[in-house]
């Protein structure tokens, strides 16, 4: 069940992350003031977002309650980071640089260290 909400926490984080960024799209960017702030509460992408926030601080304070915070967080982070430049590269046409696909294959290879010893 650990693993389950991990897997779990990290799409949500991931979604969470994403929606924020095609919110302040929608917003067409925002600002920091009495306007912006008005555009940011009423964004339902932005609400869903946070939602996302929400439920990934719930499952994610689950499985540190479980498991090594040595192992539960380069994994959270580690796969996040790969779930949103897939995205990035694939639906928001973002390039990435060749150096950058190297950084992927090592931060893949660093998890794969870091599983190896739980």
């Amino acid at each position: 069940m650990t693993y389950l909400f991990l897997a779990l926490a990290i799409v949500f984080n991931a979604t969470a992350n994403i929606l924020m960024k095609l919110g302040a799209q929608r917003m067409g960017g925002l600002t920091l003031n009495i306007e912006g702030l008005k555009r940011f509460l009423t964004n339902p992408v932005i609400w869903a977002g946070i939602i996302s926030f929400g439920l990934t601080l719930l499952l994610y304070t689950y499985v540190l309650s479980k498991m090594k915070l040595s192992v539960a967080y380069p994994l959270m982070t580690s796969l996040g980071f790969l779930i949103v430049v897939s995205f990035s590269v694939f639906y928001l046409h973002e390039s990435i640089h060749w150096l950058q696909m190297v950084g992927l294959v090592l931060v893949i290879g660093g998890l794969y260290l870091i599983t190896q010893y739980q």
